[in-house]
């Protein structure tokens, strides 16, 4: 049996590695409006000289407003500069946050809250 794993890599599945490059943008039209995006650098930068570009129309999932995105990155897949029209990048940690504050349930009204609609 041992030689059969051997033979066959051990039967078990090689773990899944994820080359993606994830990138979060924010749109103007709410703070809330955020968006996160995967880009596969195989098939979506195309390649200009020493560095890669990305077009994209990003549309987010809670206003569905628009933003145009032109990223640079150089040969490593840094951001090297970016062209936004309608949003602007964010941090992964700043996109966290918004979706935690987003997802976050109502708080209950307090007695002063009542006695001052009255």
């Amino acid at each position: 049996m041992g030689f059969l794993k051997r033979l066959f890599g051990g039967g078990g599945k090689p773990a899944y590695q994820d080359n993606g490059i994830y990138l979060y943008f924010k749109s103007k039209r709410a703070a809330d409006a955020v968006t996160k995006v995967r880009i596969n650098p195989s098939h979506d930068l195309n390649n200009e000289g020493g560095g890669y570009v990305w077009h994209k129309t990003i549309v987010d999932s809670r206003y569905f407003s628009r933003i145009q995105a032109r990223i640079n990155f150089d040969g490593s897949y840094n951001v090297t500069s970016s062209d936004l029209d309608g949003g602007e990048l964010i941090s992964a940690e700043e996109f966290e946050q918004i979706m935690a504050d987003r997802n976050k349930p109502a708080e209950p009204e307090t007695e002063e809250d009542e006695s001052a609609e009255a």
